[in-house]
């Protein structure tokens, strides 16, 4: 069977599509389980390596960040063992105040973890 020809830009649609939806860079597990994505191989043949990607720089950037401050998110909101809790991140989000998201996601930066 062969697989469907897909551009470089529906690619990267599909990939920052995906990126937004798990709020991370996609790896082959993510990629690989989605049945609306192609497989992981097709997005590494047209753009190498995501991370070392000039096109995936902006994609890369932008949910490395947002991975880094779930994760600063989680540490904080799970008492510091974040191993042992079972709920997503993306829950606990859900449930933050404007202010307490603003404190995470946006003043990040000035924010030591």
């Amino acid at each position: 069977m062969t697989e469907k020809k897909y551009t470089e830009e529906e690619l990267y649609q599909m990939l920052w599509e995906k990126a937004e939806k798990i709020e991370k860079v996609p790896g082959a597990r993510e990629i690989n389980s989605d049945p609306e994505l192609p497989s992981y191989e097709v997005f590494t043949d047209c753009f190498g390596s995501f991370r070392k990607s000039i096109r995936l720089k902006n994609l890369v950037a932008k949910f490395s960040e947002l991975q880094m401050k779930n994760k600063c998110y989680c540490h904080d909101c799970c008492d510091q063992d974040e191993k042992k809790c079972e709920k997503d991140v993306l829950e606990c989000k859900a449930e933050l105040t404007d202010y307490e998201h603003w404190l995470y996601f946006e003043l990040f930066d000035k924010i030591i973890c």
